[in-house]
């Protein structure tokens, strides 16, 4: 399995956010669409790489600066 740009893209755009909602909205995509992004890359990473509440997502341990497979 590979990581597409597109998947990178919007997991950064979650982090730079502080929420799937809001990186959706500044790439121009849909909520689902990004949420689906993010768990191909915890698929590919193997761990969960973000938190998500409802105060918005966040970084866990393994999500921040982890060399991925």
């Amino acid at each position: 399995m590979t990581v597409s740009l597109s998947d990178l893209s919007a997991f950064l755009e979650v982090v730079r956010c502080g929420s799937v909602s809001r990186a959706a909205d500044a790439l121009g995509i849909t909520q689902p669409s990004v949420s689906k992004a993010i768990r191909r890359m915890e698929q590919f990473a193997g761990v969960p790489l973000l938190e998500r509440g409802i105060h918005g997502a966040r970084l866990t341990a393994d999500g921040g600066w982890r060399t991925l497979p």
